[in-house]
C-alpha cells in the first residue's frame, strides 16, 4: 500500500493496525474552506488557487466537471496527473503526455511532495484532487464534494459564471440527500464489486449496486431533464462520472456485468444530455480513464478467483 506515515513516502508496507483503527488512512486532514468574501484565511482570488486533478479518477473527474460548467479556466488552474498512478513515487506529474509539469510554480515532481509540503508530519494516503493555495503554499482541501462545492459557489465574485448554480440552497436538502446515496451505492458500490474478496461479497455487492442503477431508471422515466429538474445540480455530476465510465471499465473490468449503462435508456440519456453541456466533453478523457485502470494495478481484480455474473439479456429480443 503507498501512503504517508509522518511525512515519509513509503509504497512497501501495509498500513500499521493503529491507523486502520483510527481511520487516519481513510479521512482527509484538508477540510478547509475558500470563501467569497474576506476576511477568511481562504478569501476567493482568481488565480490564487490551483486544481491537482486526474482525469482518470472519476472522483476527481467532479470537480472537473464543475470547473468547466463554472468556466473557472482562467479563475482556477489546473495541473494534471499521469494516469498510472501505481509507480514507486504515486501520481506524478509531467510522468508521460498525458500528464502536465506543476503549473503551480512549485516544481513539485509527485502529488506526495504537496502533501508533505502542506504538512511536515503528515500520516494518510495521498488523493487526488487537491485544491492548492499558491499564497500560503498548502492545500486548502483534498474532499473532492467539498471542492466541487466551493468551485461552484466561492468564485461568483471573481468571475466565475455566477449564472451556473449546481447547489442552490432552495434544493439544497433534496441535492444532498440524493448525492448521498448516490456517493454510497454507485460511486463506491463499483469498488465494493470490483474489490470483492470472495463470491458473497461479490453476490451481495451486485445485488446492491445494481438494485440502486434500477431505482434510479425508475426515476429518470418520467422524461425529466436532469435528476432533479430542468438543471443540472451537484446531483448529476455525481452520477455522471461513473455512469461515463460503465461501459468502458466497471462492467468489464470491475465484473459489474449484470447491464451495461446502454441497457438502461434513461440513464444512458441523461449521460448524454450532461456529456453535451458546455464544456463538460472536454473533461472525458478515456486516453486517461482506460491508461489509468487497464495499464495500473487495478487489473489485478481480473485474477481472483470470482466468477462474473451473467448479463441480464434477453436473446429472444435482442436484434
Amino acid at each position: 500500500m503507498k501512503l504517508m506515515i509522518d511525512g515519509v513516502w513509503r509504497s512497501d508496507i501495509a498500513p500499521p493496525p493503529e491507523l486502520a483503527a483510527q481511520r487516519a488512512i481513510h479521512d482527509g486532514r484538508f477540510r478547509h474552506v475558500v470563501m467569497p468574501h474576506r476576511p477568511s484565511a481562504f478569501a476567493a482570488e482568481a488565480g490564487r488557487y490551483h486544481l491537482y486533478v486526474s482525469y482518470a479518477c472519476p472522483f476527481a473527474h467532479r470537480t472537473l466537471v464543475v470547473h468547466a460548467l463554472k468556466r473557472l479556466r482562467d479563475i482556477v488552474p489546473i495541473s494534471i496527473v499521469d494516469p498510472i498512478w501505481d509507480t514507486p513515487d504515486g501520481w506524478a506529474f509531467g510522468a508521460s503526455p498525458l500528464s502536465t509539469p506543476d503549473r503551480a510554480g512549485n516544481g513539485f515532481r509527485f502529488l506526495h511532495e504537496a502533501y508533505r509540503a502542506s504538512h511536515a508530519t503528515y500520516t494518510g494516503k495521498v488523493t487526488v484532487p487537491v485544491l492548492w493555495d499558491t499564497g500560503t503554499r498548502q492545500i486548502v482541501n483534498n474532499e473532492s464534494i467539498e471542492i466541487a462545492r466551493m468551485l461552484n459557489a466561492a468564485f461568483d465574485t471573481v468571475g466565475a459564471d455566477h449564472g451556473v448554480d449546481l447547489d442552490p440552497p432552495a434544493r439544497k436538502p433534496e441535492i444532498d440527500a440524493l448525492s448521498l446515496r448516490i456517493a454510497e451505492k454507485l460511486s463506491k458500490g463499483v469498488y465494493a464489486v470490483g474489490q470483492a474478496r470472495d463470491q458473497g461479497e461479490y453476490d451481495l455487492s451486485m445485488g446492491s449496486l445494481f438494485g440502486f442503477l434500477d431505482e434510479m431508471e425508475r426515476f429518470v422515466g418520467d422524461g425529466r431533464m436532469f435528476l432533479l429538474g430542468d438543471q443540472p445540480t451537484l446531483a448529476d455530476v455525481l452520477i455522471f462520472t461513473p455512469l461515463v465510465r460503465f461501459d468502458g471499465v466497471y462492467n468489464p473490468l470491475f465484473r459489474a456485468s449484470r447491464k451495461r449503462l446502454v441497457d438502461y435508456p434513461g440513464l444512458a440519456a441523461l449521460t448524454r444530455r450532461l456529456y453535451g453541456l458546455p464544456g463538460v466533453a472536454d473533461t472525458v478523457r478515456f486516453d486517461h480513464i482506460l491508461t489509468h485502470y487497464y495499464d495500473g494495478d487495478w487489473g489485478v481484480v481480473s485474477r481472483r478467483g470470482i466468477t462474473p455474473e451473467a448479463p441480464a439479456i434477453d436473446f429472444r429480443t435482442t436484434p
